[in-house]
């Protein structure tokens, strides 16, 4: 009984030490580029992270969802959700990738999705297969705040 106790006494202390230990969600903002770093422990699996704001435009914010291993593709399925707060509807193309790949698509520029997001509060977004399940970059260039995603130039930071 002694051991029992004992036993649970240590069990109880390495989790409550281990708890304090995780780390909580980040989000570092760098110009046109969003980090997302999510320790799956503090992760529900499906569910929506919270909203983020950007550094680069004030209207736009964002959160992403981890929705788990494609065991075809081998990789992680993450979905990212972009919430426009302008009057106008806005326009970007975007890439999520590891963020140990965020110098190469910074480099490269080369994005795959174009997102079109209705004004005041619309939102929309898209999903991505990424291999690492803990960290996430969101990589955005080519934006318009316009009502169409034509005959109007590339709009540059806001903040």
């Amino acid at each position: 009984m002694k051991k029992l106790i004992y036993l649970t006494g240590i069990l109880i202390v390495g989790i409550s030490l281990y708890s304090f230990t995780l780390k909580k969600e980040e989000c570092i903002d760098e110009s046109l580029d969003l980090l997302i770093e999510i320790n799956l422990a503090d992760y529900q699996e499906g569910k929506w992270g919270s909203w983020n704001l950007t550094d680069c435009l004030r209207g736009l914010d964002f959160r992403v969802r981890n929705d788990g291993y494609n065991k075809y593709a081998k990789k992680t399925r993450w979905s990212v959700e972009f919430r426009n707060r302008y009057e106008e509807n806005i326009h970007f193309s975007t890439k999520m990738v590891a963020y140990r790949d965020r110098a190469e698509i910074k480099r490269s520029e080369k994005t795959t999705d174009r997102i079109h997001v209705d004004g005041r509060n619309g939102t929309n977004g898209s999903y991505f297969l990424v291999d690492d399940p803990n960290s996430v970059y969101v990589y955005i260039n080519r934006i318009r705040i316009s009502p169409k995603d034509y005959n109007s130039d590339y709009v540059d930071c806001d903040r």
